[in-house]
């Protein structure tokens, strides 16, 4: 057994041996791997892990062609995704317990997260999905992490206020640029660590005018509710309210659209016999005088209410 190993280490090791079925092994040995610190006296036990873990990840190809699903994978919920982007010990983790009602594991060591996790994130009347990745710069998950990110609606970019902010967000913006990812937001989280007030201030300055920088603290709960409204508003979606004629709209399940969503195309979403019948549409709040008959070719905002006339 190499020497210098690390308790994270034995720690992992014991998780990994609890394990039951192959999800977990494969999340419990991800986890492993990344406790064992890199020099000569570890190359042999690496080199063994990360057989273990080729070998469990066939398995689960295997499992995935038999219509199990894939482990990697991230499926879209709520009105839209936000993946969570950063390094180790960023607070990733620590933030999404904050937000959603996800139940991430959480410790002071790097590299507890090894799997996409998600949590539904309440803003208003409506909820977005955010899924936790492992950090960045790991060598075992980058490649599918980078396809979930690219294919995630908003990328929030968390930045450790205390360890170097700005060489954190140069990275990770380049990395993002590589990836060819838009709709950034830095959350730059620990705004309660020793001189994190001025380095927000930099960052702020830095990057005005090319994506939101929202300081939070996940530890006490400073700055949610500003980062959820920008999560909101970078998202390009609106919520649409329908309305039968002669009765109350439905303000409890609206409609989440993309911004500049026409009421045809609102007609086509409801039910495709709105699409050939609809005569015409009244709308309430973004129009000039409440229950305004529009065109159908209207575009309609953020809470508009739609009584559609067929």
């Amino acid at each position: 057994m190499p020497a210098n190993l690390p308790p994270e280490y034995f720690e992992a090791d014991a998780r990994y041996k609890e394990a039951r079925d192959t999800s977990e092994k494969v999340s419990a040995l991800e986890a492993l791997i990344a406790t064992v610190p890199k020099h000569k006296g570890t190359d042999k036990l690496r080199a063994d892990l990360r057989r273990r873990l080729s070998k469990l990840r066939e398995d689960v190809q295997k499992r995935k062609k038999g219509g199990r699903g894939d482990l990697y994978n991230a499926p879209k919920e709520g009105a839209a995704q936000a993946a969570l982007m950063g390094f180790a010990n960023s607070g990733k983790s620590s933030l999404l317990e904050a937000l959603t009602n996800a139940k991430p594991m959480i410790a002071d060591y790097p590299m507890t997260t090894v799997m996409p996790l998600s949590g539904m994130m309440p803003f208003e009347d409506i909820q977005f999905q955010l899924v936790d990745l492992p950090p960045m710069g790991n060598e075992t998950t980058d490649g599918w992490v980078s396809g979930i990110i690219r294919n995630a609606d908003i990328v929030l970019m968390v930045i450790d206020l205390a360890e170097d902010p700005d060489a954190q967000a140069g990275l990770l913006m380049g990395q993002a640029s590589g990836w060819k990812v838009k709709k950034p937001i830095i959350a730059a989280n620990k705004t309660d660590a020793p001189g994190a007030g001025d380095a927000l201030k930099l960052l702020r300055e830095k990057y005005h005018g090319t994506c939101p920088v929202i300081g939070v603290s996940a530890v006490k709960k400073d700055g949610l509710e500003e980062l959820r409204r920008a999560v909101f508003e970078s998202s390009g979606v609106i919520r649409v309210y329908s309305k039968e004629p002669g009765k109350e709209p439905d303000m409890g399940t609206p409609f989440t659209v993309p911004s500049g969503t026409t009421v045809l195309r609102l007609a086509e979403i409801i039910h495709k016999d709105f699409l050939s019948g609809l005569k015409y549409a009244c709308v309430w709040g973004s129009v000039r005088f409440q229950g305004q008959k529009v065109q159908k070719d209207y575009p309609l905002k953020d809470r508009d209410v739609v009584e559609f006339h067929v």
